[in-house]
């Protein structure tokens, strides 16, 4: 059966708020999530002759599409980085009561 979107990201968000911050899920060699504390937000990686480049990345109805099969392929064998750097990702977003 296929997962839809919301599914996914709410198996996935679980694991995550679980797994607590600085935990990425390694959805593929250059795609990664994490919980912003709200939501899970996605990540691209690619390297330079620099080191790492990180790049915000939006997964929308579209996107899903194109990258389903892999993200169900992951929940198959989910794998899971720490990445010290997702602090200071999280530190980039609004706290969770700035809507107050």
């Amino acid at each position: 059966m296929a997962l839809t979107r919301n599914e996914f990201e709410e198996k996935i968000g679980k694991v995550l708020h679980d797994h607590g911050a600085g935990v990425t899920a390694d959805l593929t060699d250059n795609l990664v999530a994490y919980w912003n504390g709200h939501a899970v937000s996605y990540i691209l990686v690619s390297e330079t002759p620099c080191g790492l480049r990180y790049e915000e990345f939006v997964m929308d109805d579209d996107q899903w599409t194109t990258w389903r099969s892999w993200l169900e392929a992951w929940t198959d064998a989910p794998t899971f980085s720490v990445r010290p750097e997702v602090r200071n990702w999280l530190s980039e977003e609004p706290p969770a009561d700035a809507d107050n």
